[in-house]
């Protein structure tokens, strides 16, 4: 009995054990599944198939959630999958953008890869459509849309990456075995690198695969090795390290492997080789196969050339005995076989025309893809300045602008856009400009593709900021097709900018005459309360070549330009009718607004809209115009006595009131107003202020040679004024148009004042031998003798001392300009009358030029 209740005893508390164990076994499980130790936890979410939703405006995201387990050592301790949908719903409505809902919707769901944006895009357009039919009656159609589906992520093979259903399933933990195929034959590696390509595909497997250096050196040695044996191994391993390139924090596993020399290899060895179809295909010469790319240095050398004498392990004999069934043996699979059989060629006599035409679509289209991806990855590389900079030296500009020849609309976005980036900077902007890159962009402007069509018009503008690439844009006939890009709202912004550009040059104005009126009509179109600043600065530019200027006077714009420029005191309109009326063709045109500028001159307190305003006034050379009765009217004496007085007027507002005022001064009324009203004598304080800027004292002094053409006006000016004196200084001034004029001054003051004329004579002759008179005072040389009653100079002593004596090319400066005549001993410098290009002197002086 005692022996019965021990074994009982024995097996309860043996049980007892067992029932312990399986709890705390449970526990840590349970433990490890705790939050606070998340890092042994893997979630991924695995995207599947798109479908419209049957009813709504929405589409349909199917997905795969798998949850697992890890231990310390990585192994998979438990794990669950479930397939779950999401609806997205769409604000679908007639004017909805398809491109742009379409990335707004991969910016919002994570879930989706930004690769599917055309399938995406696709369906937004077919639930569009359903819309505005009136809804769809019966089950979905997305059947139908697939069926006409190109996706962006294609494989190397041609085959299209619908879903995962349709191809076979890489799982991450089979990754040693793609590994190991990579060291296989050829048929192996495609297979290996497929699957490793799907894996990278998804976003999250990314940083696994970074670190795993196995791969990442098999990945690197098969494509350095292996990469011309097959266009779709090539893609599939380009591939794989695209997606590394997606995302910067992945850069140095490209840049370790250097991939981008590699790719930079390929696209080099594709293009040419798209050449030597194309003859063969035509049956013309083969051109010439001298590489794009230039070699690296030897630091950075790429080892993409294939061994010569590489054959495949597995099928090495033993021994060195070569039968004919060991060369068979040994050459079947190797890098021979490929590059002997491979269809990568269209050079097979037995085959037909047709035939051959249709393999060398296939081909195309194959290599295509694969440029596109190597194209995409060195785009994504190239965001650090030193890969790019490296990819400049090694002529990436001219892979891109051969590539301009293809006429895959995907692959010139990709190629333009590289591009288009590139053009910032001067040496690959050089380099462009000698591949004569712009008679290559009219094709890319005038395709189908919106997107396509946009970034050229960009690069065009990166261009446009050098001369001679402005010139060519215009000589391929580049102009009328832009500007007929204007009315797209999609361009308008950067057409406008890319036209600016372009106005630039007198050359290239006179082909914007044809199309200029679409422009001019736009803006008076625009009812916006502010212009569109780009647009009116490129009509400002135009405005300055009369032909232009005569099309804008015409058909009443004139009046809408000025009637806009009044209501919304548009400074840079009224530039715009400054030019225009700086023609003498169109400067009639302004003499019934000539109320309403003055007007507008003294009431208005923007300083632009006045000075572009008092421009205008100062551009109208009209002897029709009676400035005497618009100075009265308006008191324009008043107001400009008051901008030339106040020392914080802007100097250039002052420069085009001393303009006005010599224009105004040719009417003899108005001329007597300025004298009586003391602005001569405001304008000979100016010349003390401003006497270092030549522009406005030009201006200055010729205002008062316009004055002295009046006779009335000579007395008031000579007489009741310095000016004469300031004059006389002026002789010795370094600018020989203000010499000039000058000298036509004093020659009229001395016509008609005989006191003038003697002070003038003595301080011409002063001036013009100073240098003589210097020499003869330094070695003291007293005259003979001295004539009590002679006139004593004008300048005092100090002044001659200080003088500065003009250099020997100014004195014969001088006797050119009929000043001196060395033949009349009394050195007479009087002239008779008025030089009849007395209203041509200030032809280059007058105002600013745009």
């Amino acid at each position: 009995m005692i022996v019965l209740f021990n074994v009982l005893l024995f097996i309860i508390v043996l049980f007892g054990l067992i029932l312990l164990y399986i709890v705390i076994y449970s526990c840590k499980i349970f433990y490890k599944m705790e939050p606070e130790v998340a890092k042994y936890m893997r979630t991924e979410r695995k995207p599947g198939s798109l479908d419209v939703h049957p009813t709504m405006d929405a589409m349909i995201l199917s997905y795969e959630i798998e949850v697992q387990i890890l231990g310390a050592k990585e192994n998979i301790i438990h794990g669950e999958k479930k397939s779950l949908k999401k609806i997205i719903e769409l604000p679908l409505h007639s004017r909805s953008d398809c491109h742009a809902l379409a990335r707004e919707v991969i910016n919002q769901c994570d879930i989706i890869h930004h690769s599917r944006l055309a399938e995406v895009e696709q369906i937004i357009y077919y639930l569009k459509k359903r819309k505005l039919h009136g809804g769809l009656k019966g089950p979905s159609k997305i059947e139908a849309i697939k069926g006409s589906f190109i996706p962006i992520l294609i494989t190397g093979d041609g085959d299209k990456a619908i879903d995962k259903g349709s191809h076979h399933e890489a799982n991450y933990n089979n990754l040693s075995d793609y590994i190991d195929l990579l060291y296989e034959g050829m048929a192996e590696k495609i297979k290996g690198a497929h699957s490793i390509q799907f894996l990278a595909r998804v976003p999250e497997n990314l940083e696994a695969l970074s670190k795993n250096e196995t791969l990442i050196s098999a990945l690197g040695r098969v494509l350095r090795e292996d990469w011309k044996r097959s266009i779709s191994l090539s893609t599939h391993l380009v591939f794989t390290f695209f997606c590394f390139s997606v995302y910067s924090c992945f850069h140095e596993v490209i840049l370790k492997c250097k991939v981008g020399s590699i790719c930079m290899d390929i696209i080099d060895h594709e293009l040419r080789r798209y050449d030597k179809w194309k003859a063969e295909l035509e049956g013309s010469e083969a051109p010439s196969d001298i590489p794009i790319v230039k070699k690296p240095c030897p630091s950075s050398a790429s080892m993409s050339e294939i061994p010569r004498s590489r054959i495949p392990e597995p099928v090495r004999p033993k021994s060195g005995n070569f039968s004919d069934t060991n060369i068979k043996a040994a050459l079947e699979g190797s890098i021979y076989d490929d590059l002997t059989t491979s269809m990568e060629s269209i050079d097979d006599k037995r085959l037909t025309t047709e035939q051959k035409v249709k393999r060398f679509r296939t081909l195309v289209r194959k290599q295509e893809h694969l440029l596109r991806v190597a194209y995409y990855l060195l785009l994504n590389i190239a965001e650090d300045e030193t890969v790019e900079e490296k990819m400049s030296k090694r002529n990436i500009v001219g892979l891109l602008v051969k590539a301009l020849d293809r006429d895959n609309d995907d692959l010139l976005i990709l190629v333009v856009t590289f591009l288009k980036k590139l053009s910032i900077m001067q040496c690959n902007k050089d380099a462009m400009a000698s591949y004569n890159i712009v008679d290559k962009l009219p094709k890319t402007l005038e395709s189908n593709s919106v997107d396509l069509v946009h970034l050229t018009l960009k690069l065009l503008f990166n261009l446009s900021f050098d001369g001679k690439l402005r010139n060519q844009i215009v000589d391929t006939g580049l102009l009328p097709r832009i500007v007929s890009l204007m009315g797209d709202d999609r361009h308008q912004e950067i057409v406008l900018k890319l036209l600016y550009h372009l106005s630039y040059d007198d050359d290239t104005k006179d082909h914007f005459i044809d199309c200029f009126g679409l422009i001019i009509d736009m803006l008076l179109l625009n009812v916006a309360n502010e212009s569109d600043k780009t647009m009116i600065a490129l009509c400002v530019n135009l405005a300055s070549h009369p032909p232009i200027a005569q099309q804008m006077v015409k058909n009443n714009r004139m009046q809408s330009l000025v009637m806009r420029g009044f209501t919304y005191q548009d400074g840079l309109i009224m530039k715009m009718l400054r030019n225009i009326s700086d023609c003498v063709c169109t400067a009639a045109s302004f003499i019934e607004f000539v109320g309403d500028i003055a007007k507008a001159v003294v009431e208005s307190k923007d300083p632009d809209f006045v000075r572009e305003c008092i421009g205008i006034l100062g551009n109208l050379h009209l002897p029709d115009l009676d400035w005497a009765e618009i100075f009265k009217h308006f008191d324009m004496t008043s107001w400009i006595k008051d901008m030339l007085s106040t020392n914080s007027t802007d100097p250039e507002l002052i420069l085009h009131v001393i303009i006005f005022l010599g224009t105004t001064s040719a009417d003899e009324g108005c001329a007597k107003l300025i004298c009586e009203s003391g602005i001569v004598n405001v304008l000979i304080d100016l010349l003390k202020v401003h006497q270092e800027d030549d522009e406005i004292v030009l201006q200055i002094v010729y205002v008062f040679h316009v004055i002295l053409w009046h006779e009335c006006n000579i007395e008031h000016l000579s007489e009741k004024t310095d000016a004469p004196a300031y004059l006389i200084d002026l002789l010795q001034d370094n600018n020989k148009a203000i010499r000039k004029i000058c000298n036509m001054c004093l020659n009229t003051i001395s016509e008609h004042n005989k006191v003038w004329a003697d002070r003038i004579r003595i301080e011409k002759f002063r001036q013009h031998n100073a240098q003589w008179l210097q020499m003869v005072d330094s070695q003291q040389l007293e005259p003979e003798d001295e004539d009590e009653d002679e006139l004593p100079p004008y300048l005092n002593t100090e002044y001659l001392s200080t003088a500065v004596v003009p250099p020997l090319s100014d004195l014969n400066e001088m006797q050119d300009d009929d000043i001196l005549a060395e033949k009349d001993l009394e050195y007479d410098y009087l002239t008779n009358g008025h030089d009849d290009n007395d209203t041509q002197i200030l032809d280059d002086y007058d105002g600013e030029g745009i």
